[in-house]
């Protein structure tokens, strides 16, 4: 049996419908956001810092990462 490495995850929507990030909420309180072009980027929601260089993410993906709790 395979234990999933995260505790929370959400799905984003844009206004088609369509996934266009996935935040998740890892153990050691991080959240990995997945973009919908294939791109990564880890953000601390504590200090809504992000800590992967040369990816942009913006002030509201910040905001809904810090939103996502355990249960």
């Amino acid at each position: 049996m395979t234990l999933d490495r995260y505790l929370h995850q959400v799905e984003l929507l844009d206004c088609s419908g369509r996934v266009s990030h996935t935040l998740t909420l890892l153990p050691d309180g991080l959240v990995r956001i997945d973009f919908a072009n294939g791109r990564q980027a880890t953000v601390d929601p504590r200090t809504r810092r992000n800590l992967t260089p040369h990816v942009a993410v913006g002030p509201a993906l910040l905001d809904r990462a810090a939103q996502l709790r355990p249960w």
